[in-house]
């Protein structure tokens, strides 16, 4: 009697344990399944940009002023257009940038920042194979320019070319030269950030 009854206790526990190691093997597959898709932002990152002269990284930092000199007459003003770098200082991809600054010009001049969507022939001014797009037009004469979304170098360490030249209605001073000074921000919303996928 005693015998049979350890036999039957034994079974119950025997059974037990199957019952557990079925039902939990389940539980730990899908928990190792959820942790390899789970994807989650980079903890750590910069964002900056800075308009620049330099066409290749660092850039520097602060703002650029560039000068506009009449080389043509008063009554048939000339003045040539200018290129810059606005370059990815941070370390995290932009999507954006917001393009400021102010300019000190006659009541009758304004700027016109643009962008070329392949390469600039500077030389020329041509856009090689592509086609230009106006980033800005900044108010006429002295002013503020206001805040104006722009495009930035997806990459951290590159830069896009960008062409400055001036409009102007009627006569204009051989002196003074009329400056355009630029100052470039990037703000949180402006970042693509990295992710990391772990499994």
């Amino acid at each position: 009697m005693n015998v049979h009854r350890y036999s039957g206790r034994a079974a119950a526990a025997i059974a037990a344990a199957v019952l557990l190691v079925c039902t939990s093997t389940p539980a730990r597959a899908a928990t190792t399944a959820n942790a390899a898709s789970a994807s989650q932002a980079a903890s750590s990152g910069t964002w900056g940009a800075v308009a620049t002269l330099s066409t290749t990284a660092p850039y520097g930092s602060g703002s650029l002023t560039l000068s506009f000199a009449n080389i043509g007459g008063v009554g048939n003003p000339a003045f040539t257009p200018q290129y810059f770098t606005v370059g990815n200082t941070g370390t995290l991809p932009l999507i954006a940038a917001s393009y400021g600054g102010s300019t000190s010009a006659q009541p009758n001049m304004q700027f016109i920042i643009e962008s070329c969507s392949t390469t600039w022939n500077e030389a020329t001014g041509a856009c090689t194979g592509g086609t230009t797009a106006t980033v800005l037009t900044t108010p006429t004469g002295t002013s503020t320019i206001p805040s104006t979304l722009g495009p930035a170098p997806a990459t951290s360490g590159t830069g896009i070319r960008l062409r400055a030249s001036v409009a102007f209605n009627g006569s204009v001073p051989k002196t003074p030269a009329s400056t355009l000074t630029i100052s470039i921000t990037v703000d949180r919303t402006q970042v693509r950030s990295a992710t990391t996928t772990s499994g």
